[in-house]
């Protein structure tokens, strides 16, 4: 039996602190779709595959489930107010945030100025609970130069430069 609540759980992960990605699909007309997230890791190097987790209740997860086909942008410091922006429901997505994409190889989404782009097909998933996880064989990597990773920790974002 478990001896805390989904609050506790939750406070003791944000201790953990993460890099921030948006992964990127293609919604139902062809359009890029985002989603931020920190569920993110390598799992292996040879061949080279990395692990997204996507809840459920998603959008992202349709579009993931029906295109088996995702990026992931690795972002830096400068791209705060972009990873906010598409930490939100689409719905809620309002103000003058300034992105663009472009294109893989594959066609996957792009957001130009991350720090690092990482084209993936699915080779595998598993659900647990109200997440499924993929498995993603990366197929394309991309790097821009940057000067600091977007960071969060303790539920915020995290610049462990500045004082």
């Amino acid at each position: 039996m478990v001896s805390f609540d989904k609050n506790e759980f939750r406070s003791a992960l944000s201790e953990f602190a993460t890099g921030v990605t948006v992964i990127t699909t293609l919604d139902d007309e062809g359009n890029p779709h985002t989603m931020t997230a920190n569920s993110f890791t390598s799992v292996c190097l040879d061949p080279p595959i990395v692990l997204v987790c996507i809840a459920h209740g998603t959008h992202t997860f349709g579009y993931l489930e029906e295109r088996q086909r995702f990026g992931v942008n690795f972002l830096c410091e400068a791209q705060e107010e972009v990873g906010a922006y598409f930490a939100k429901k689409p719905q809620d997505r309002t103000g003058g945030v300034d992105y663009s994409f472009s294109e893989s190889e594959n066609g996957v989404p792009v957001l130009d100025g991350s720090a690092i782009f990482m084209d993936c097909d699915v080779i595998g998933s598993h659900v647990y609970g109200d997440h499924t996880v993929y498995m993603g064989e990366v197929k394309e990597i991309r790097r821009n130069e940057y000067d600091n990773p977007l960071m969060f920790y303790r539920s915020r974002w995290y610049h462990p430069h500045r004082s």
